[in-house]
């Protein structure tokens, strides 16, 4: 924890690549050092001390939200190593960012575990739990802080299987936020956020894409002739033990949707790999990246958006038409 704590620091003041991966590394060796606490095959792993840790955090989680509530600050979310404060009394931005840095301190000493301050939000939005869409879940949400930097968790942009046109387009949509400060400036600038959605579902549709915004890599869980169904990793992975190359447990596959309907005799028809997609010869699935598309501008809006299903389904995405369109909506 103090190596990582000092790397950590480090990368802060240089933006060293290399100790940032090293800082990486040691949280994650962290990270899985207390799963394997609870877990019954470990040799160093006890139930009771997994349960005697998270007493511990549940308690210092409490006392830092007292220490901020007796500052006039309002916890509106927290998770297991941080807390977001809403300012209650009306102080100025530069006020505020003084007593929420000597609240860190304050914690630090009063728990023990030092607390870093990681800096002030004009926006955040922690998205809802699928399972209960009124509680928010505890890792999944994004936010752009004062100095333009934008942070996010949970969403597509962080997922490995999402394709790169929708890892760009989710950004974008995000980007339209910047500078925003309100509820009122943030619902205002929503249409702006739906017209990008737009043009980005004009690319798909006219195919003005390339090969690389198009691909998907997944890690294979396990060995191709052991897929009993015919998922869209799975069949790419048969195609690529077909073409000579050893597939193993771990091993990642890059492909490209061809046919998400495809006929279930012939799941050959699903997916090609991505070396070998040629956009002369193949044509991807429009109407699957739009999906992907749609759903990763869902993601982290947490509306009713019915109008987009009756849009997509319709297939009138036309530039000449986006004017209108986008007036509609507002």
């Amino acid at each position: 924890m103090n190596k990582r704590l000092k790397y950590k620091e480090y990368v802060r003041k240089t933006g060293s690549v290399r100790y940032n991966f090293v800082d990486i590394a040691l949280k994650w060796v962290l990270v899985v050092s207390f799963g394997y606490l609870g877990f019954k095959n470990a040799r160093f792993g006890k139930i009771e001390a997994h349960q005697t840790v998270c007493a511990f955090a549940r308690e210092f989680l409490m006392r830092s939200a007292e220490i901020a509530e007796e500052r006039g600050c309002k916890i509106i979310h927290g998770i297991v190593d941080s807390i977001w404060l809403k300012d209650t009394e009306n102080r100025t931005p530069e006020e505020f960012e003084e007593v929420t840095r000597e609240i860190a301190a304050e914690i630090t000493e009063s728990v023990g575990i030092p607390m870093s301050w990681d800096g002030r939000y004009n926006v955040i939005c922690f998205l809802p739990s699928k399972a209960e869409s009124d509680i928010p879940a505890l890792s999944h949400y994004w936010g752009i802080k004062s100095d333009g930097e934008v942070k996010v968790r949970g969403i597509e942009v962080r997922r490995r299987d999402a394709p790169k046109i929708v890892k760009v387009a989710q950004y974008a949509f995000i980007d339209v936020f910047q500078g925003a400060t309100t509820t009122k400036e943030f619902m205002r600038r929503m249409p702006k956020a739906k017209k990008t959605l737009y043009n980005y579902i004009d690319k798909i549709e006219t195919g003005k894409i390339s090969r690389e915004e198009l691909t998907i890599r997944q890690r294979v869980s396990r060995k191709p002739s052991q897929y009993k169904v015919n998922s869209y990793q799975a069949v790419a992975a048969k195609q690529l033990e077909r073409s000579g190359v050893v597939v193993t447990p771990g091993k990642n596959v890059r492909y490209i949707i061809l046919n998400a309907d495809a006929n279930p005799e012939f799941p050959e028809n699903k997916v090609i790999l991505s070396d070998l997609y040629d956009e002369k010869k193949h044509q991807y699935d429009r109407k699957k990246y739009v999906e992907l598309l749609k759903r990763a501008f869902e993601n982290i809006f947490p509306f009713e958006f019915p109008e987009l299903e009756e849009l997509i389904k319709s297939n009138i995405m036309r530039k000449s038409e986006q004017k209108d369109l986008s007036c509609y909506i507002e």
